[in-house]
């Protein structure tokens, strides 16, 4: 039997809130270490990322931002202004205001293209193995997913890997997940 939606989000948030600093730390280096070794990213010229957010404890990928901006990889950050999801370009983190959900994130890019991107990595409260993932329940990545064909990747921890998520004809699942154990391509049989 699936658990509904609000279930698995706050189970997952109450682990999330009970991860030690350090084990928080240790599993998000873990998982940016898997995600750079993805050959896609590698080949990617533009990327669309997120900036964590930290008191919530998503899986820390900002040390993976860092590294592709480095290799010259353009990476965009999401920009919430409203109901709307617009893109900013990663240059620094100094360049950041603070958004309406605690976050932070670069001030919008009028030129980005969301069919020049080449992956990207979806923040995610739980996915199962045929993809379909759990957000907060905004629909904002939804939303931009259904604007790209870029590879869609779900850096999460493995206990964020659930089975049998529920899901809608408006969700869009992930291609790919990277726990700090394992990779796993979506199996949507």
């Amino acid at each position: 039997m699936k658990s509904s939606k609000s279930a698995i989000r706050a189970q997952v948030l109450a682990w999330r809130r009970g991860l030690s600093t350090n084990e928080w730390s240790a599993r998000s280096r873990s998982i940016c270490t898997r995600l750079l070794e993805l050959d896609q990213l590698k080949s990617a010229h533009t990327v669309h990322a997120y900036w964590p957010l930290t008191a919530k404890k998503e899986v820390d990928i900002r040390p993976l931002i860092r590294s592709l901006s480095l290799q010259n990889i353009r990476v965009y950050l999401p920009v919430v202004e409203g109901n709307e999801l617009l893109h900013g370009l990663y240059t620094s983190s100094e360049d950041f205001k603070l958004n309406s959900f605690g976050g932070f994130e670069p001030l919008p890019d009028p030129a980005f293209a969301p069919e020049n991107v080449d992956c990207i990595l979806v923040p995610s409260l739980a996915v199962d193995l045929a993809g379909n993932r759990l957000g907060y329940g905004k629909g904002f990545y939804d939303r931009f997913l259904t604007e790209s064909t870029a590879l869609k990747i779900a850096p999460i921890f493995s206990n964020q890997l659930v089975q049998g998520i529920p899901n809608e004809p408006h969700d869009v699942p992930v291609d790919i997940l990277v726990t700090e154990l394992d990779v796993y391509t979506a199996n949507r049989m």
